[in-house]
């Protein structure tokens, strides 16, 4: 699953995977066959080494309705990855988004998706949310905090 992910940082990118599985899903019965030969001109090429690679496993066979659900299954794994909401100042750069997943990666030990958002009103920082915890690290907040105290 992790050379599946390598390219998908963010809750955009997950839903078009995603809605490219869908549309390989709606071809599967229009021929016969295994999964890889069916998608190879059309899915990407991390979504075709994985099924190649589930194929060469036997984790997948000939049977378009077999397909189907394996395809289904992987579709349920992804829904079920890890969210982390974050509210930045600006809207960071490719570069940015993966050094942040990788750490984030790295730090937590899996795959986390991030659910961007830009909000300029909290001037710098990050608004976090993550498995039901909050926590404003935003400049806007710790310049309300000064300006309260003086």
């Amino acid at each position: 699953m992790n050379s599946l992910l390598k390219n998908v940082f963010t809750k955009e990118d997950l839903i078009s995977l995603k809605q490219e599985i869908s549309e390989i899903q709606k071809k599967i019965f229009s021929q016969s066959g295994l999964l890889s030969e069916k998608v190879k001109n059309i899915a990407r090429k991390e979504l075709l080494e994985f099924i190649l690679e589930a194929e060469s496993k036997g984790e997948i066979y000939f049977d378009p309705k077999e397909q189907f659900e394996f395809l289904e299954n992987l579709k349920r794994r992804l829904e079920s990855l890890p969210v982390l909401k974050m509210v930045l100042a600006f809207s960071p750069p490719l570069g940015t988004i993966e050094k942040i997943s990788q750490f984030l990666e790295r730090d937590l030990g899996k795959k986390i998706i991030l659910d961007l958002s830009c909000n300029p009103e909290i001037i710098g920082g990050a608004i976090l949310e993550y498995e039901g915890k909050y926590i404003n690290l935003s400049l806007a907040k710790n310049l309300e905090k000064i300006l309260k105290n003086q």
